[in-house]
């Protein structure tokens, strides 16, 4: 009889499955196309990003609530906060964002892969260019380029409003 696992356990298994399949696709893509395909992955992450960025926009403006950095993250189409050691703090507004560790970075790191890893990292900017142009993210620190946990501000501005 199969082990029954938390929610924190199984969204941690199922990031180690993506981890790896983005290593043995993208693995697999640059050795058959070469050093330009990192390119593909740029776009594919951008595009991916964008969209699920719009799907959670659209979730938010249905439930009638605005397009706010708390209501990205209460309708994030994953559950991140299971499978993830994440800190939020919210000020103003703005959003800092301390990530421990993360599951697909060990996995790329044990494969040394962080540099096409690292391209995966593009969805975060891409999720809230979707969600909204009001959101801005801008990563600090990154596990893969050697830092000890992932770091990231985000900021919200009405860019409808005149002198900001």
């Amino acid at each position: 009889m199969a082990q029954v696992k938390t929610i924190g356990e199984a969204v941690r298994d199922m990031s180690v499955h993506m981890a790896n399949l983005y290593y043995y696709l993208t693995k697999a893509v640059i050795e058959d196309f070469g050093e330009d395909a990192k390119k593909s992955f740029e776009r594919a992450m951008i595009e991916f990003g964008h969209e699920r960025g719009k799907k959670i926009a659209e979730e938010v403006l249905e439930a009638g609530l605005p397009l706010t950095l708390e209501n990205l993250d209460r309708f994030y189409d994953i559950p991140l906060a299971e499978g993830w050691d994440v800190h939020r703090t919210y000020e103003n507004d703005m959003k800092m964002n301390v990530t421990d560790s993360c599951t697909f970075a060990t996995v790329w790191l044990e494969k040394n892969w962080a540099e096409v890893g690292h391209i995966y990292c593009l969805i975060d900017i891409a999720i809230r260019e979707g969600y909204s142009s009001n959101v801005k993210f801008c990563p600090v620190k990154n596990i893969l380029e050697g830092d000890p946990h992932c770091q990231s501000l985000t900021v919200y501005r009405d860019i409808t409003k005149k002198g900001q």
